[in-house]
């Protein structure tokens, strides 16, 4: 994602209002439905343009026991909180 670790832990609170969840370092659960969401944040990195510098956050998504339906809704709604320039 294009953000410092800073922005996205600001606007998690939001994205997340609906579901509990739990933050241990790098790692985040969501309880979702009668599933999980686990989100596995790795090290801030800096994509270069010419002089341009971006930060960007790699992380892996992983749901468990959730049917499509339901990684469907949740990524439609956590999409729409990370979007920048109003999507």
């Amino acid at each position: 994602m294009g953000f410092t670790r800073a922005e996205f832990m600001k606007i998690l609170p939001s994205a997340l209002r609906k579901h509990a969840y739990q933050i241990e370092g790098d790692l985040i659960t969501i309880q979702v439905a009668a599933g999980l969401v686990t989100i596995q944040l790795a090290a801030e990195q800096v994509r270069r343009i010419a002089l341009l510098a971006l930060p960007y956050l790699p992380m892996t998504i992983t749901f468990t026991h959730l049917s499509e339906l339901e990684i469907q809704q949740f990524l439609q709604t956590f999409d729409l909180y990370y979007r920048k320039g109003g999507g």
